[in-house]
């Protein structure tokens, strides 16, 4: 499985901070993982009243290895508060 190639699509809900956006590209390019698309939606709360912004990605073709090594790291990221989906994109 880990040698499988597709596209994804990854739902995120992170803090609502500059720099955020910048940090999961880095995490996801270091692993050479090009992104097809990016959308993000403001106005999402977070607990406590903490502004949140909910981040919907899809990529390129990309290994099943490398996509989870940046999920398992984007987990560990204080900004990022749920990984919410991450979906193989069959075409």
């Amino acid at each position: 499985m880990s040698t499988l190639q597709t596209r994804y699509f990854l739902r995120l809900l992170t803090l609502d901070r500059p720099g955020v956006m910048a940090s999961i590209a880095t995490v996801l390019g270091d692993r050479g993982i090009s992104l097809a698309s990016v959308v993000q939606k403001e106005s999402v709360v977070l607990g406590d009243d903490v502004p949140g912004a909910e981040i919907v990605l899809t990529t390129h073709l990309a290994r099943e290895a490398a996509v989870q090594d940046a999920i398992n790291t984007l987990r560990q990221m204080p900004m990022i508060k749920t990984v919410g989906s991450l979906l193989r994109v069959h075409e």
